[in-house]
């Protein structure tokens, strides 16, 4: 009898720091359109939860965000979201474009980390590293 995979995990993974969140983006640019890990290692993953666990990762760092980014960001995801489920087989050029909108989330999220160093702000663990 097998046991269930170690990746696998009922409750989903959601970053929660402003790096473990552009960690995802990484990946999810180097997975679109379709997100599908390609194995049966991470089974599950598909569009719907790596964008679920974006936008959930957006909430936990929401005020250190501030509520404009925080706005910008979801309405870049949705928008990313739309346009990668219209480009599945990565044909019709919608994929770039979704590409585009998550390296302008990174960008947003640079900005927040290099902000946050210059104010010498300290995260949860006390050190000055952007998050």
């Amino acid at each position: 009898m097998s046991q269930p995979s170690s990746y696998f995990s009922a409750k989903p993974y959601v970053p929660s720091s402003l790096s473990e969140i552009y960690d995802l983006l990484g990946s999810m640019i180097l997975g679109a359109p379709t997100f599908a890990s390609g194995t049966s290692y991470l089974p599950g993953i598909n569009i719907n939860t790596e964008f679920t666990a974006l936008t959930e990762g957006f909430a936990v760092v929401r005020k250190k965000l501030g509520e404009e980014r925080y706005a910008a960001l979801l309405d870049l995801a949705a928008r990313a979201k739309l346009l990668f489920a219209e480009d599945q087989d990565d044909t019709n050029g919608k994929t770039d474009q979704g590409r585009a909108l998550l390296f302008e989330i990174e960008d947003l999220l640079n900005d927040v980390r290099r902000r946050r160093v210059e104010a010498k702000l300290p995260d949860e663990e006390g050190e000055v590293n952007g998050d």
